[in-house]
């Protein structure tokens, strides 16, 4: 089993996990953590079994809807229920997570209170400012100062392989977008987050960000861009120490 990590984040248990360790097979292999893309439940099960024996963590989930609801979670929830793209958890040893196969996972943390937030952006969550409501939430609900939050963006895909239409690129700014091919754009939504993460008050030094592009980044990245429906899933957690 892999979790990539981020340095800025060394104080939390927190990763981004690939496909690789897990007991999926087919086109699912192996470490699919999505419990509705069609993969044996069993296997699904059985791979979150390890994950959490690997972590000795349990887990806050949601059921994510493309949007920027947040989710302040009391405690586990074995299976998603709520319907958030955001995750809050301030209680130790349960971590907030998100569920991923091209859209971008973003972790941040408050080295003060030790509240924590998993973001889940696609295009809709970045355009809802889903990174900004998790900085307010972690400033409301926990007192974190934005400029002492420490940030890090998973693999997600690159703008390299993102192509959008028209009607989306429109609705993004400047640099965001480039020409594409046959017409179309190409869109950074990893730079989109980053910089709505500054306009709360994240400094630029606290944000890592993974170079790494899902699609084509090679087979250790579940994508749905590139694999379809049967894209499996991978998620991205945080927890305070």
């Amino acid at each position: 089993m892999e979790f990539l990590t981020s340095r800025l984040l060394v104080g939390f248990p927190h990763g981004f996990t690939t496909r690789r360790g897990g007991h999926s097979v087919g086109p699912f292999e192996s470490l699919n953590l999505g419990g509705a893309v069609g993969d044996e439940p069993g296997n699904v099960e059985a791979n979150w079994a390890d994950v959490r024996r690997a972590t000795g963590l349990s887990f806050a989930r949601v059921r994510q809807v493309h949007g920027c609801g947040v989710h302040h979670a009391p405690g586990p929830s074995k299976a998603p229920a709520e319907e958030a793209d955001v995750v809050v958890s301030a209680r130790a040893g349960v971590a907030a997570c998100v569920s991923v196969a091209d859209c971008v996972p973003i972790l941040v943390a408050d080295p003060r209170s030790g509240a924590v937030a998993a973001i889940h952006a696609g295009w809709r969550g970045t355009l809802a400012r889903a990174a900004e409501q998790a900085v307010r939430a972690l400033a409301d609900t926990h007192g974190a100062c934005p400029a002492d939050l420490v940030a890090a963006v998973g693999p997600s895909i690159g703008p390299c392989c993102y192509e959008v239409g028209g009607e989306v690129a429109a609705q993004f700014a400047g640099d965001f977008v480039r020409a594409g091919c046959g017409g179309g754009y190409r869109l950074d939504l990893r730079a989109v987050n980053v910089a709505q993460l500054e306009a709360a008050g994240v400094p630029r030094a606290a944000i890592s960000v993974h170079p790494s592009c899902t699609k084509c980044g090679g087979d250790g990245y579940a994508s749905y861009r590139r694999d379809g429906a049967k894209a499996g899933r991978m998620i991205a957690l945080v927890a305070r120490l």
